[in-house]
């Protein structure tokens, strides 16, 4: 009987003390991590040395560093690669954006951009856009090298708003859109979108398109652009194509 007795004190002073380990090795390790949590905010080994960008092309470094508002000699745990990234977004050619920490003393931004794929005419001023209808930039001289479109009434929007924002405008960017996935946009000089009815454009080679309606918009451009296709490789001499005559295009040649 005192041999049982014994055994269950035993067993309940080794259950005592396996507590205390337990408890003082979780002791130990939260003193080990404060410390480590200590050197880390403070050791000049994790203070920001080198801020790397990468996928720019519009923007400068520069310019994306200093609107991640994250500076070198920062500690790398101390900044906030989510406030960065927040930052960056405010700025109207970053699409999409990720910061990460290269330890010990590294940071590297990753920045999709918005691509110009057009500009509106707007009074005296023209805006930059991309296929989404973001506004990129507002210029006051036209750019050669992206195709104009007149008629649309933008007076009110700033750099950084999407124009695309209501139905009456919404079949114009499934024009510029698919247009732009084409690569039909990039052969257009100008476009007439004042009457949704009767748009007219001018490609860079001079040929003039009366595309008629914007309706069934998908449809036509890939028309069109097989038609400008067949022009090409048969070699003719094109004046216009009318796309609003009828569901066939006519072609009009140059006399000769």
């Amino acid at each position: 009987m005192l041999r049982g007795e014994n055994m269950r004190k035993i067993s309940r002073v080794e259950r005592k003390m396996r507590r205390k380990r337990v408890f003082f090795r979780i002791l130990l390790l939260g003193v080990v991590i404060s410390l480590f949590i200590i050197l880390a905010f403070n050791a000049d080994i994790f203070s920001i040395k080198e801020i790397d960008v990468m996928g720019n092309n519009k923007l400068s470094k520069d310019n994306i560093k200093l609107g991640s508002s994250i500076s070198i000699g920062e500690n790398i745990f101390k900044v906030s690669t989510r406030d960065g990234e927040r930052n960056l977004k405010n700025l109207a050619y970053i699409k999409d954006v990720n910061i990460k920490r290269k330890l010990p003393n590294k940071i590297l931004i990753e920045v999709a951009e918005r691509k110009e794929v057009a500009q509106i005419k707007n009074i005296s001023s023209y805006a930059i856009i991309d296929e989404e209808g973001f506004i990129l930039d507002i210029k006051n001289d036209e750019s050669e090298n992206l195709p104009l479109i007149n008629g649309l009434n933008i007076d009110d929007k700033k750099i950084g708003e999407n124009i695309n924002d209501t139905n009456s405008i919404k079949e114009t960017f499934e024009f510029i859109s698919v247009g732009h996935a084409l690569g039909l946009l990039q052969k257009m000089k100008e476009i007439d979108m004042a009457d949704n009815d009767n748009i007219n454009i001018t490609l860079n080679n001079g040929i003039l398109i009366a595309f008629g309606s914007i309706n069934n918009v998908k449809y036509k451009l890939n028309l069109l652009n097989e038609v400008i296709k067949d022009i090409n490789n048969k070699g003719l001499s094109c004046k216009m194509i009318l796309m609003n005559k009828g569901d066939n295009p006519i072609i009009v040649l140059n006399e000769e």
